[in-house]
C-alpha cells in the first residue's frame, strides 16, 4: 500500500510539472522596449499592449517609471508588469535637526537637544503591480496598486490601488486638488511645505478636449485633522470632497491648470452634544512652463478648512481649531501656500534644480494669543542636482533649509544635506 501511494505521488507530481511545461511556451517579445516575454509565441501584438505602460505613467517625479519585465498573455491584449524601485536615502542635519524623515518645517528640533544628526533611510522603496489592455467597452485601461515601508515598524503601506481609464479613475489614489506635473524634483521625499499633497479613496472623471483644454472633477472620502479639547471632537464625515479643476497645455511639459475644492466638515459641541457643520473651501492655480532646456514650476493654493491637503500644515491638525472664547465651538483659519521651482537641464543626463516654499495660518478671534506656540509659518529652501548614471540608476545630491515661525513669533531653523540613489526595477 505504501508503495503504491509513493507511485501515485510520483505521478501526480511528474503531471505538474510537465502541463505548464507544455501550456505554456514562453516566446521573448522582440522590438519591445522592454523586456517582455508571453505564454505563447504568437506575440506579434504585444507591442501595442506594451506602450500603454508608458502612456500611463505618473507625472510625479516620484512615480516608479514602467517595469522591465512584463507578461502577456496569448492575444497579447493583456500585459502584467511588477516593478518599483529601491531608494536609499543618506541626510545629515547640522545647527539644528528636524526630527523626521523627510524635511517637515514644523518638525523642526525647538527646545534644547542636539544640534547634528545623521539618518539613513530606506523605506520609501517602491514595489508595484500593473496589469494593463484593451476592451471595446472601456479602451485602454490599467489596474494598479503600490506600496513602500512607511507604515509603523517600517512595515508595507498602501501607496495606491485603483483601476482607471482614458476617463475615469476609481480607488485609492493621489487627489485631484493636485497638479502632480508642476511639482519640482527633490532628494527629500516630503518635498516644499507649500505643497498640496494627499490620498484618498476616490471616484475621478476627466475629460480632454480637441484643442489642449482638460477638466476633471471628483468626489473623494474626506480625511478632516482638527486639533479638539475637552469642549469639541471631530469623528465620522457626512459628506465627500468634491474637487474640479481646468488645464489648458499648451505644448509637451507647459501648461497652465486652476481648480477649487469644497469640503463639509462636522464635529460635535461636547458642552450641548450638537453636530455642527462647516463648508471649508480652496482655491488653486499652477504652472510648469518649458524654455529651452529650462522648466519653470510654480503652485499657489488658498483656503479654509483645507489645511490636511498641504504638506507641513496637514502635520498640525488645522483643517478646524477650537475658539478659545467659546466653549463647544470650532472655526477655520485661513491657509495659503505656494512653491516656486526652476530646473535647468546640463544634458540628456544630468540637471539641477531650486526650489523656494512657504505655507501660513492665518489667526483670528484670538486663536494666536491662545496657542502662542503652535506653528504659523513655515518656510522650505531646496537646492539639487541629479545624475542619471544609467538607464535605471539615479543618483542625488541635495541642501535644504527651512524654518519654522510660531504664533509667539519665535523662528526656528534647520539644514540638511541629502544624498540619494534610486534603482529603477
Amino acid at each position: 500500500m505504501r508503495k503504491k501511494t509513493k507511485l501515485l505521488m510520483l505521478a501526480l507530481v511528474s503531471t505538474c510539472l510537465l502541463l505548464p511545461a507544455n501550456a505554456q511556451r514562453w516566446g521573448r517579445v522582440q522590438g519591445a522596449p522592454v523586456t517582455v516575454y508571453s505564454f505563447t509565441e504568437n506575440v506579434n501584438t504585444a507591442p501595442e499592449v506594451i506602450n500603454i505602460f508608458y502612456t500611463t505613467q505618473g507625472e510625479y517625479f516620484r512615480d516608479p517609471q514602467a517595469p522591465r519585465f512584463i507578461l502577456t498573455d496569448r492575444q497579447g491584449k493583456w500585459a502584467l508588469g511588477i516593478g518599483g524601485y529601491v531608494m536609499a536615502r543618506s541626510e545629515f542635519d547640522f545647527d539644528k535637526i528636524v526630527d523626521n524623515a523627510d524635511f517637515l518645517p514644523s518638525h523642526i528640533q525647538r527646545g534644547n537637544g542636539p544640534s547634528t544628526q545623521y539618518q539613513m533611510d530606506v523605506s520609501t522603496s517602491t514595489l508595484f503591480i500593473k496589469l494593463v489592455g484593451n476592451s471595446r467597452l472601456l479602451g485602454d485601461f490599467h489596474i494598479y496598486t503600490a506600496g513602500d515601508w512607511r507604515g509603523n515598524g517600517k512595515t508595507f503601506r498602501l501607496l495606491n490601488a485603483y483601476m482607471a481609464t482614458d476617463y475615469m479613475t476609481l480607488g485609492y489614489s493621489t487627489g485631484s486638488f493636485m497638479d502632480l506635473a508642476a511639482y519640482p524634483a527633490t532628494v527629500d521625499n516630503g518635498g516644499p511645505c507649500g505643497m498640496t499633497f494627499y490620498r484618498a479613496t476616490q471616484l475621478a472623471l476627466r475629460y480632454a478636449f480637441d484643442w489642449g483644454l482638460s477638466m476633471g472633477v471628483a468626489i473623494e472620502s474626506p480625511d478632516i485633522q482638527a486639533t479638539e479639547n475637552e469642549y469639541v471632537s471631530v469623528g465620522a464625515q457626512r459628506f465627500p470632497n468634491i474637487p474640479i479643476y481646468f488645464k489648458y497645455q499648451f505644448a509637451k511639459n507647459t501648461h497652465v491648470r486652476v481648480g477649487g475644492i469644497m469640503r463639509d466638515v462636522s464635529y460635535r459641541n461636547l458642552v450641548n452634544g450638537a453636530q455642527r457643520q462647516k463648508v471649508a473651501w480652496g482655491a488653486q492655480a499652477s504652472t510648469l512652463l518649458t524654455l529651452g532646456d529650462f522648466h519653470i514650476g510654480g503652485q499657489y493654493t488658498v483656503g479654509e478648512g483645507i489645511g490636511s491637503l498641504i504638506n507641513d500644515v496637514s502635520n498640525v491638525g488645522m483643517d478646524v481649531v477650537p475658539v478659545p472664547e467659546k466653549e463647544g465651538e470650532m472655526m477655520m483659519l485661513l491657509t495659503d501656500a505656494w512653491f516656486a521651482s526652476l530646473q535647468y537641464n546640463i544634458n540628456n543626463s544630468m540637471f539641477v534644480g531650486a526650489v523656494y516654499s512657504q505655507s501660513n495660518i492665518r489667526s483670528r478671534k484670538g486663536f494666536a494669543g491662545a496657542n502662542p506656540d503652535m506653528y504659523k509659518r513655515g518656510q522650505y529652501v531646496a537646492v539639487n542636482m541629479f545624475a542619471n548614471m544609467s538607464q535605471n540608476l539615479q543618483l542625488g545630491i541635495e541642501y535644504l533649509h527651512g524654518w519654522r515661525l510660531d504664533f509667539d513669533e519665535h523662528t526656528y531653523n534647520a539644514n540638511r544635506i541629502n544624498l540619494s540613489a534610486r534603482y529603477n526595477f
